[in-house]
């Protein structure tokens, strides 16, 4: 079961990624063409928030299945000397619960902003900060694309 849960995980990573370069993207053109603020900056944004809580969920899901998760909590001193599994144990659900709640704030702060220029900039910073976070929380040391 875990291995298919990280399958699921790793695919919809690609899922998140893409939801989160849109709406970076799209933000930060709105900031700076000054732009109205469309039902479609709307919609990436509801589809980066979607798919970011999606990937937390199926994340907690694994933290606690995990075999490295808990063999990191039955050893927590070689867990926080052991890079790959002090990655997991700590920094991977750390950046990716601050990331998760960045993109949140930054989602509800644009939605309630009172003018589209403000919509555009609260959403550009926090989603790029968010997305900052994401990339700094991915494990690079392992196969991107496992099983090809």
């Amino acid at each position: 079961m875990v291995e298919v849960l990280v399958a699921i995980h790793n695919v919809f990573r690609w899922v998140a990624l893409i939801a989160a370069f849109a709406a970076v993207g799209t933000a930060w053109q709105g900031v700076l063409s000054k732009r109205a603020y469309t039902r479609g900056d709307r919609l990436r944004s509801v589809a980066l928030v979607a798919s970011m809580h999606t990937q937390l969920l199926l994340g907690l899901v694994l933290y606690g299945l995990s075999p490295i998760v808990r063999s990191g909590f039955a050893d927590m001193s070689t867990a926080m000397s052991t890079r790959g599994i002090r990655f997991f144990v700590v920094e991977h659900i750390f950046l990716m619960i601050v990331a998760v709640a960045v993109i949140q704030a930054g989602s509800i702060m644009a939605k309630k902003a009172d003018d589209d220029a403000k919509k555009h900039k609260r959403g550009a910073i926090f989603y790029t900060v968010g997305l900052l976070l994401v990339l700094g929380g991915i494990p690079w040391f392992r196969p991107l694309f496992p099983g090809l």
